[in-house]
């Protein structure tokens, strides 16, 4: 076993964001290593309740904030909300990070998004792990991401055409971002100004830890030489929070559901909801739907159909005729591990990239926004509970995922330094 080290982990975003690296966490102390997080205030109950000493940043109101803009999901004005808000977070996380690095036995994992602890590895000469959840962070020209509606044709147009693209992209990231992280970078002492902040820069010079196999997204020639292709981590804090009691009499006590959950942070989607409810009924299903946000519920569900504010998805999407949600990676490698047909609806980040993975390896469907109505999520519910060959893919992904790099394997990915 290599000596012991303590692993400063900083997730940054909502749970789908904190619960991997929660799970790399687990893999760390499970070698003998000591796990600490710092995260948001906001997100600081997921680590406290897993167990880990957890160091909140900042107050539940500043992440709310983001939440209750409409902005969020909007696949045009989504990421310059962010981008206004990442250098402020870095710079509340960057003097956390340094109050737990201890000399030479100290390495940070950070998340992609987590510009603090890209700052702080480089400012206290600490190892760093980028940790990256998703293919579509990568903008890669030779498997350009689905960005958006609209923009599948990027994959098909010439090289050079995908390369003036991304160049426009990153042009657009460096104009909204590079100023304030400058600043950043330079009230923690390092001077010399950074440019292709997407491009490179917050990548980890150490290792890029890519969470996702290379059945879903292989790793292209021109991703960053030091990444390294892992697999989903698949946690869901089902371990802290299994379902309880109500929830099982409800599995038990009918047909196999149909999941309906808007992810964790959306806090606008009581049309969504509402109209995958509807879809449900409309293609004879109950529904099972699950938001942590109990105002978005309609006054009336569906005959047969049940709310909960949380389920652990690994324990129960393998028991659910299907689930019907957002496009976040967590969601949909649960689903992949359990076997069972998605149907999802992308609004904005990487969750279109995401759908349009699921659609190519066979095992769901993806409407956007605009034809997100009851009609065709009873149609496209159909189609994935009963069409032919839905199944059969699903059954050999699921495969793929138990084949999945061994966790011991993906421990030893993060000794760094």
């Amino acid at each position: 076993m290599a000596d012991r080290k303590r692993y400063i982990f900083v997730p940054l975003g909502s749970a789908g964001d904190v619960n991997p690296l929660l799970w790399l966490a687990r893999l760390a102390e499970s070698r003998g290593h000591e796990a600490v997080v710092i995260t948001q205030a906001g997100v600081a109950d997921l680590p406290q309740e897993a167990g880990f000493r957890t160091i909140p940043v900042g107050t539940a109101e500043d992440g709310e904030r983001v939440i209750r803009d409409p902005d969020l999901w909007h696949p045009d004005r989504a990421f310059p909300l962010l981008a206004a808000q990442l250098p402020q977070w870095a710079r509340h996380m960057v003097p956390a990070i340094r109050g737990e690095v201890v000399p030479g036995r100290t390495v940070i994992v950070g998340g992609g998004i987590a510009f603090g602890a890209r700052i702080a590895a480089e400012a206290f000469r600490v190892p760093l792990v980028t940790v990256q959840l998703q293919p579509s962070v990568f903008m890669g020209v030779e498997d350009a991401p689905v960005m958006r509606a609209g923009l599948g044709w990027l994959k098909g147009v010439p090289r050079w055409a995908r390369r003036v693209f991304f160049g426009l992209v990153h042009w657009r990231v460096d104009r909204l971002m590079r100023g304030p992280i400058n600043e950043v970078r330079r009230d923690f002492g390092l001077p010399e100004p950074i440019r292709g902040v997407m491009r490179g820069w917050w990548m980890s010079p150490d290792r890029v830890l890519a969470m996702f196999p290379d059945w879903f997204a292989p790793r292209h020639g021109d991703w960053p030489p030091q990444t390294v292709l892992a697999r989903f981590p698949l946690y869901d804090l089902g371990d802290a929070r299994p379902a309880t009691r109500e929830l099982e009499a409800f599995l038990r006590d009918g047909g196999p559901p149909v999941l309906v959950t808007p992810g964790s942070a959306n806090v606008q989607a009581r049309e969504f909801i509402a109209e995958a409810l509807e879809g449900c009924r409309r293609s004879g299903h109950r529904a099972l739907l699950v938001t942590g946000h109990p105002d978005q519920v309609p006054a009336s569900m569906p005959p047969g159909s049940a709310h909960f504010e949380y389920a652990p998805f690994g324990q129960v999407f393998g028991r659910c005729a299907a689930v019907v949600h957002h496009g976040g990676i967590g969601t949909c490698a649960l689903g992949l591990a359990a076997g069972v047909p998605q149907l999802v609806m992308p609004m904005a980040h990487d969750q279109p990239d995401n759908a349009w993975r699921l659609r190519a390896l066979g095992v769901g469907e993806y409407l956007w926004p605009r034809t997100f109505r009851a009609g065709a999520v009873a149609g496209a519910l159909r189609r994935l509970i009963d069409g032919g060959g839905v199944a059969e893919a699903c059954a050999r992904v699921r495969q793929l995922m138990s084949a999945q790099m061994t966790p011991g394997r993906v421990a030893e990915l993060l000794e760094v330094g």
